[in-house]
């Protein structure tokens, strides 16, 4: 069976001129994968609301200062995130705390801050050789003075390497580089038996839920594994993931599987049956514009293309792998310096940090991957592709010399990230968790469809594969396929063109041009249907709406 692709039918580019003050170049629709979700500004505010009493929180900082700290006398609110609203809070005795409260969208209730405060703890006592912020203040819920969970930690030391990056010489950014693949290697010289994240033993007790050991082992210098102190690691435990899509929603209240897990297989089926589960209690006939406006797709559908997944599941998982803590967000602004010695003093953000297999991390630092119109997948295949070749472009040059660093100290999870159809092997995992809740079947089904077309690759020769799309189910994927491809490539375009970036946020200075430019483009769009019902297609399909 082949994958086919169809060329975009009418047009092949558009042209956007006269903007207000831009003007964008030629946009071409290169096809490329993109997993596109509609934009509602009235849903997206209120997943961020969270009522918590401010002076309640100030109390707290002031108590956690210490150093004989008895009020605020200042107090800035950080610019608003994703995920989090933070304080930074100056007190009389001279020194700054941070208080980060976070948004209902960050993580379930509880796990998400528990979570968080003993994975940096764990870190902290487990790599000294920098400086850790201290969260010696946090509430764990919301049954307390401030209304809701909170982390006070002392202001993190030195400067946010986004302030100064791009001021640095090569030869900086190159020693930055390596400390980087430090902090790596000795995150990965610890493993763990299970998947799932860290907390304190007691908080998991306190609730009544299961504690499993850590059972880690440190890496040592000559390659073998030993066991940690169990004196620095039995108040430590692993518990459930906190990963907020397996707790959006109905399925907090569900009794879903979590984790933790002892095998890579479990966790994959684990997230097959989970939304099967939930598709079977919650989901209902929804509109999938991408293939019709007026008929509705059934959730059958939905939970016949799950129930593939499961077929082909035992397949997908590369064996058995010890797993490791990893820090899934290293942009620029979450790792501080030192700007005089250029060290790293300190990593922040663990939010939702979790041990895993090696070969469900990130393969690369996200602040070496370069922004530009390719799909994620397509962008980091290219770029190592081009760092192999030995490119000159600088980004490439650090992301070559990242690589090479990572080859010979840290070989074993260099060994699992690199494995032979990686991203193949783990793409549908990653994207079926409330793929109908987000109206994205099309990026799963693309997944599976890939998987069997691509089978003699991943089973002996003699083993058919399980699972079987038809002639139809394909031509019904590849004119949705041409959409969203089309439609993909004027998104990326908005962004390298700092207009509108795919996570849709953009400056208030900015958002009225962001409006007048959005608006322009869609008629564009829409004008490049053949005919009313198309025109009504493109229109609904456009996913910044607001």
């Amino acid at each position: 069976m082949t994958v086919q692709r169809k060329k975009f039918r009418k047009k092949s580019f558009i042209d956007i001129v006269d903007t207000g003050g831009y003007t964008i170049s030629t946009i071409l629709l290169r096809p490329i994968e993109l997993t596109i979700s509609r934009s509602n500004e009235r849903e997206n505010l209120a997943i961020r609301y969270r009522k918590f009493n401010i002076p309640a929180l100030v109390d707290a900082a002031v108590h956690a200062a210490g150093n004989g700290a008895k009020s605020c006398v200042k107090l800035l609110k950080c610019t608003e995130g994703q995920y989090n609203k933070a304080f930074l809070m100056s007190m009389d005795s001279g020194v700054e705390v941070l208080a980060k409260v976070p948004n209902p969208n960050a993580g379930p209730a509880f796990y998400t801050t528990a979570s968080e405060v003993a994975t940096r703890h764990f870190v902290r006592d487990s790599s000294c050789w920098f400086w850790w912020a201290s969260s010696d203040g946090y509430g764990l819920d919301s049954d307390n003075p401030v209304g809701a969970e909170y982390i006070i930690e002392e202001k993190a030391r030195g400067k946010p390497l986004g302030s100064l990056w791009h001021h640095w010489d090569t030869e900086s950014q190159l020693g930055l580089v390596a400390q980087l693949v430090d902090f790596e290697t000795k995150l990965a010289s610890v493993s763990f038996r299970r998947h799932g994240c860290i907390y304190y033993r007691r908080d998991l007790v306190k609730k009544g839920l299961p504690a499993y050991d850590l059972e880690a082992k440190s890496l040592s210098t000559d390659g073998i594994l030993m066991q940690l102190n169990s004196v620095s690691t039995e108040e430590f435990a692993i518990g459930p993931l906190t990963e907020a899509r397996l707790w959006e929603g109905e399925r907090a209240t569900m009794k879903l599987d979590r984790g933790p897990w002892s095998s890579p297989l479990s966790y994959m089926a684990a997230m097959g049956i989970n939304e099967i589960q939930w598709a079977a209690a919650y989901a209902t006939p929804q509109i999938n514009p991408y293939r019709s406006i007026e008929t509705p797709e059934s959730p059958d559908s939905y939970i016949s293309l799950l129930n593939q997944y499961l077929q082909l599941t035992p397949y997908l998982s590369p064996g058995p792998f010890r797993t490791s803590l990893s820090h899934q967000d290293l942009h620029l602004d979450n790792i501080f310096v030192d700007p005089d010695t250029k060290k790293i003093t300190c990593i922040i953000d663990w939010q939702s940090a979790s041990v895993s297999e090696p070969f469900l991390q990130h393969s690369i630092p996200r602040m070496l991957i370069p922004v530009d119109r390719c799909s994620p997948g397509e962008r980091l295949d290219a770029v190592l592709k081009e760092s192999d070749a030995g490119d000159s472009n600088e980004t490439i040059d650090l992301l070559s010399y990242y690589r090479n660093i990572s080859r010979a100290k840290n070989e074993q999870r260099w060994t699992a990230i690199n494995l032979h159809n990686r991203s193949l092997l783990t793409e549908p995992t990653s994207l079926l968790c409330g793929a109908w809740s987000r109206n994205d079947v099309f990026s799963l089904r693309h997944a599976l469809i890939h998987v069997v077309a691509r089978w003699e690759e991943i089973a002996p020769t003699t083993l058919p594969c399980p699972v079987k799309f038809t002639e139809h189910e394909l031509e019904l994927h590849n004119d949705e396929l041409e959409l969203v491809e089309s439609l993909g490539e004027v998104l990326h375009q908005f962004q390298n063109d700092n207009l509108i970036p795919l996570g849709r946020m953009v400056l208030r200075e900015k958002y009225e041009q962001a409006s007048i430019i959005n608006h322009r483009v869609k008629e564009m769009f829409v004008d490049m249907a053949e005919s009313e019902s198309q025109k009504a297609l493109y229109s609904r399909i456009w996913p910044y709406q607001d």
